[in-house]
C-alpha cells in the first residue's frame, strides 16, 4: 500500500474490481492450485479479499515478497507454492500451471519465469527487471562466483530431447539479474517474469538466508538466492502479459479486458 511509485496500488480500481483481487481471481481461474490465498500485512487488503471471497493471511512485516510467501507456506503448511504477485491482473495461466507442474523435478530449486521478449526499450527500462540466462550448451553450468551444477543424467528431465538438444521451452539456469544491463553480458538476456515457486524446504532457506548486499543494491530479490549458491530455475517462452508497475498500465489491462469481453 506505501509504494512510492504507485501509493495504495494493491486496491486501485481496475474495472470495478480491485487490482488484488483481480489478480487472485487470475490464480483461482489457471485451476491447477487447490488453495489461493491473499497473503498480506496490510490489513485493508485482507478486509477487501474477504469481501470478494477470497482466503487472507495477516502477515508480519517482511522486506520481500519471497519471505513474506515463506511465512505463509509455513503457516498454512503448505507443501508447494507459487507466489503470483498482487499486481498481475491478466498473467498467463498456461505459466501458472507450467510452474506448479515442474515444482517437482527439483524442490530445491526456486523457480521463477523468463520472457524471451525483451526489447532495447525493455532493455533500458530500469523498472524491468533483466535476467541472464546461461546459454542453451551451457545451460547447466554458472560463472564461479555462483556454483558449478553437474548435468543432470536424465536428458528428458534435464529438458533435453533424446538426443541431448536443448528444448526451447523448457527452463534455463539464472546466472545473475540486472536492472541496467551490462556490456559484456556472459550469457543470454530476458525479460524476468516476477513470479515465483518452489517447495516449502526451497522458500524456508530463502528466508533464513540475511539479506545480501547485492540484492538490496539493485532491488532484486532472487540474487539473494544466487549468493548463497541456492539454484534459480526459470522457464523460458514469449507470453502476452501486463503488469500493473505504473499508472499509466491501467488503461493497458482496461483495452485488454474490453478486448475479452468485459
Amino acid at each position: 500500500m506505501a509504494s512510492s511509485r504507485f501509493p495504495g496500488k494493491p486496491l486501485v480500481d481496475i474495472g470495478g474490481v480491485p487490482l488484488v483481487v483481480r489478480s487472485a481471481r487470475r490464480a483461482r481461474q489457471a485451476g491447477c492450485f487447490s488453495r489461493v490465498v491473499v497473503a498480506t500485512e496490510d490489513p485493508e487488503i485482507v478486509a477487501v479479499a474477504n469481501s470478494h471471497g477470497f482466503e487472507s493471511l495477516l502477515t508480519p512485516t517482511f522486506p520481500t515478497g519471497t519471505d513474506r510467501v515463506a511465512w505463509a507456506v509455513e503457516h498454512l503448511g503448505c507443501a508447494w507454492a507459487v507466489n503470483l504477485q498482487g499486481d498481475e491482473p491478466l498473467f498467463p495461466l498456461d505459466l501458472l500451471c507450467s510452474l506448479a507442474a515442474a515444482l517437482p523435478s527439483d524442490p530445491e530449486a526456486l523457480w521463477t519465469a523468463a520472457d524471451l521478449a525483451l526489447s532495447a526499450e525493455d532493455g533500458r527500462d530500469e523498472d524491468i527487471v533483466k535476467i541472464l540466462l546461461a546459454r542453451s550448451a551451457d545451460r547447466w553450468s554458472t560463472p564461479d562466483r555462483w556454483s558449478s551444477l553437474s548435468r543432470p543424467a536424465d536428458p528428458l528431465a534435464a529438458g533435453l530431447d533424446e538426443f541431448g538438444t536443448p528444448d526451447p521451452r523448457a527452463d534455463r539456469q539464472a546466472l545473475d539479474f540486472h536492472r541496467v544491463l551490462p556490456a559484456d553480458l556472459a550469457g543470454d538476456p530476458a525479460v524476468h517474469v516476477g513470479v515465483y515457486a518452489g517447495s516449502a524446504a526451497a522458500f524456508a532457506r530463502f528466508a533464513g538466508l540475511p539479506p545480501s548486499d547485492l540484492e538490496q543494491t539493485r532491488r532484486i530479490e532472487p540474487l539473494r538466492a544466487l549468493g548463497a549458491r541456492m539454484r534459480v530455475r526459470a522457464l523460458v517462452g514469449k507470453w502476452n502479459r501486463v503488469a500493473v508497475d505504473r499508472v499509466e498500465h491501467i488503461s493497458m489491462v482496461l483495452h485488454v479486458l474490453k478486448q475479452q469481453g468485459e
